[in-house]
């Protein structure tokens, strides 16, 4: 049975191994392509061990040609000296994750606190029927909420992207917030309360900090989600001062003329890292939010 066990065990950390490295191997790419020419992606030199051969006759001390570098940061450098726009699609994506992660769990945190602790008529039916909307896809309503921003005289506003993300961030954090909070014992809310504590001392002194990792899990959810947002952003907006960056990237091959792979990796590349250094910076909180239950139906 030891020795069953053993290979069982074998067998699927080669089967996490190689999942893993299928999902890290398309990042590892974007990483290795950021450093190469267009020319050598396209004729496969793309790795480090492997580069286009210098030409025979190229004289020694010769400049390096697109053909012979191995290396280079000209992709980097054409982004942030050609790329026009690109810190308004930063700032502009910056700006929508930050504010519409705060808003999402905000607002979703207080909807979920009055769904897990407070009885009232058509509390299960109204949850039921937000639960019901997520699995609708946003494309089926974009007509609709297209005609809407028009409405409103959000067409081309940043104001009208905060609205439409935090709308549709709210669900999963009442979601996942929902169940958090009521697996917070009841016997603690009494006793808050019989001290004097009101409701929103009790949200916010109690509820708040027991479920930060839930919190931090929802969080994480919905900066990535309006971070890589690309849909709306596109269809809503018009103009470069109100797009963000998912769209900007894809108008990079209309600014060029011509569709360069290394400075379209420099660019993606870019764009990873507010992601990266977010979920280092919460990646504890993630995996308590996940493992203590913050996903639990």
């Amino acid at each position: 049975m030891a020795v069953e066990s053993k290979k069982v065990q074998v067998t699927l950390w080669l089967v996490l191994l190689a999942a893993g490295l299928l999902s890290v191997f398309p990042f590892v790419w974007i990483v290795a392509g950021s450093f190469k020419p267009d020319i050598q992606i396209k004729d496969g030199y793309i790795w480090p061990w492997t580069h286009a051969p210098e030409k025979e006759g190229t004289p020694a001390g010769a400049e390096p040609t697109a053909a012979t570098v191995h290396a280079t940061l000209a992709n980097y450098k054409q982004v942030f000296s050609h790329l026009s726009g690109l810190p308004t699609y930063y700032f502009n994506t910056v700006y929508l994750a930050m504010a519409g992660t705060f808003l999402s769990l905000f607002v979703g945190a207080l909807a979920a606190y009055g769904f897990a602790n407070f009885r009232f008529r058509g509390n299960r039916l109204l949850f039921m029927l937000l639960l019901l909307t997520i699995m609708i896809p946003g494309e089926v309503m974009l007509i609709g909420r297209y005609e809407l921003m028009f409405e409103l005289r959000l067409y081309d506003k940043i104001a009208g992207l905060l609205i439409a993300y935090t709308a549709g961030s709210l669900l999963l954090v009442i979601f996942i917030m929902k169940n958090v909070f009521a697996s917070i014992p009841q016997d603690l809310i009494d006793a808050a309360m019989i001290d004097g504590a009101s409701t929103w001392q009790v949200f916010w002194e109690i509820m708040v900090p027991i479920g930060r990792n839930g919190l931090a899990a929802c969080g994480i959810l919905t900066f990535l989600d309006i971070w890589n947002e690309f849909l709306f952003a596109l269809t809503f907006t018009s103009m470069d001062k109100v797009r963000t960056l998912p769209v900007g990237i894809v108008m990079l091959k209309s600014q060029w003329g011509i569709f360069d792979s290394g400075v379209l990796f420099a660019t993606v590349l870019l764009s990873f890292l507010p992601i990266i250094i977010v979920f280092m910076l919460l990646q504890k909180y993630f995996v308590r939010g996940l493992s203590t239950g913050a996903l639990k139906v």
